[in-house]
C-alpha cells in the first residue's frame, strides 16, 4: 500500500502524539496513526504491516491520507490528484532546487490560484514558461484559458489525460521534491 499525508502540524509531541490540522478542524493523533501520518508527511510511503494498514485506513477515513493498494508509477500521481498544493511558509534556508522543481517551484508561486498536479502537468506537457504575464490575480484567467479547453473542460478529462502524459512523472516528481524539501504542504 502506498499513502501521503495530508493537512499540517500544529503540535507535536515526539512520534507518539501530534496535532494535525487539515481544513480547519484539528486532529489529535496517537500511536500508529501518528507514526502512518509521519511517515506519509514529506514523501508518499508503503507499508505492508497490517497495524499500520489499519491506521493507514482510519487516517483515510478522516481525510488525512490519500492511500492506494496499488505500487505502481503511476500511484504517486493518483495520490497528488486528491491533493490541494500549498507554498509553505519559510522557516529555515532552503534546499537548492533541481531544474524542474524550480519550474513547478515558480508556478506554485506565481499562479494565482492553487494549480493542480494535473495542470501541472499539462503546463509541463506544453512546454509553457513560468512568466509574470501569468503569474497573479489578475493573470489567472489567462492561465486558466490556457490550461482548460473544449476539450480539457469536462470533469475529470484533465486528470485522466494527463495520466498518459509523457511529463506526469517528472511533474509528480518534482512536486514530491518541493515536499521532501518543506517548501510545499498537501492539503
Amino acid at each position: 500500500m502506498m499513502y501521503i499525508s495530508k493537512g499540517a502540524i500544529l503540535l507535536a509531541y515526539g512520534r507518539d502524539r501530534i496535532v494535525v490540522n487539515r481544513c480547519g478542524c484539528d486532529h489529535i493523533l496517537n500511536g500508529d496513526m501518528a507514526e502512518a501520518w509521519l511517515d506519509g508527511r514529506f514523501d508518499v510511503a508503503t507499508t505492508r504491516e497490517e497495524r499500520m494498514t489499519q491506521a493507514i485506513q482510519r487516517l483515510e477515513g478522516m481525510g488525512l491520507v490519500e492511500m492506494s493498494e496499488d505500487e505502481t508509477d503511476i500511484t504517486r500521481y493518483r495520490l497528488l490528484q486528491n491533493c490541494v498544493i500549498c507554498p509553505a511558509r519559510q522557516t529555515a534556508p532552503r534546499a537548492m532546487l533541481g531544474p524542474k522543481e524550480r519550474c513547478v517551484w515558480k508556478w506554485i508561486k506565481g499562479a494565482g490560484f492553487k494549480l493542480r498536479i494535473s495542470e501541472l502537468v499539462l503546463l509541463a506537457e506544453k512546454g509553457v514558461k513560468p512568466d509574470p504575464s501569468l503569474f497573479g490575480k489578475n493573470n489567472w484567467q489567462t492561465l486558466v484559458d490556457m490550461i482548460y479547453t473544449t476539450e480539457t473542460i469536462f470533469d475529470g478529462i484533465l486528470d485522466t489525460n494527463m495520466e498518459r502524459s509523457p511529463a506526469r512523472s517528472v511533474t509528480a516528481d518534482a512536486v514530491l521534491g518541493l515536499l521532501h524539501k518543506k517548501r510545499i504542504l498537501l492539503v
